[in-house]
């Protein structure tokens, strides 16, 4: 009788050691969300005057909606130095640093490694970040490189020779996680 109760409470789930598309993909989102949002708090903070500065609901919402404004409002934000370095270094020196991961990829218990599950230095993820930018350019081409990968490998993953694996410690919260949050998941139930 114990034998039947311990069979039909226990749950089997497929380990993966390397970071699935979609795991990858809330990190990204993850990471994109922190780094707009702290980068708007510095910019705005930093401004000589602020109230001067165009804003959302004086561009936007009072003026009404123009596309020519709002690229103004985004080529301002993110199309200057200051953002581009803030994302070069986020990537970098995270991926680099002693956790080897993004905030993203860190929450969601994945890290970037080399093929031998070893560290990346920074300069192997300086190599990796200027990759990923030139994988992007041909309409994100380089991102498609995953779906058929074996080791779940992007193109500028599978040219800098990293890959991205789950934690050990954190397989099995991440294996859970990333069955909930499957969206690439054909789920017929």
């Amino acid at each position: 009788m114990l034998q039947a109760r311990l069979a039909s409470t226990t749950i089997i789930q497929k380990s993966s050691l390397y970071g699935d598309q979609s795991a990858r993909f809330v990190a990204f989102l993850i990471d994109s969300t922190l780094l707009v949002f702290f980068y708007s708090l510095i910019y705005y903070s930093a401004a000589k005057a602020p109230e001067l500065m165009l804003s959302w609901n004086k561009s936007v919402f009072q003026s009404g909606f123009s596309l020519e404004t709002m690229l103004v409002e985004l080529k301002i934000l993110f199309f200057n130095p200051y953002f581009l370095v803030a994302h070069w270094l986020y990537y970098t020196l995270l991926e680099a640093s002693p956790r080897q991961a993004s905030i993203g990829k860190f929450v969601l218990g994945l890290q970037v490694t080399d093929l031998r599950g070893k560290r990346i230095n920074l300069l192997k993820s300086n190599y990796r970040y200027i990759a990923k930018i030139l994988s992007s350019i041909p309409l994100l081409a380089g991102f498609f490189y995953i779906i058929n990968d074996r080791r779940k490998q992007t193109f500028y993953d599978y040219i800098t020779r990293t890959v991205v694996v789950s934690d050990p410690k954190n397989r099995k919260n991440t294996n859970a996680l990333s069955n909930r949050l499957n969206i690439f998941a054909y789920n017929e139930a």
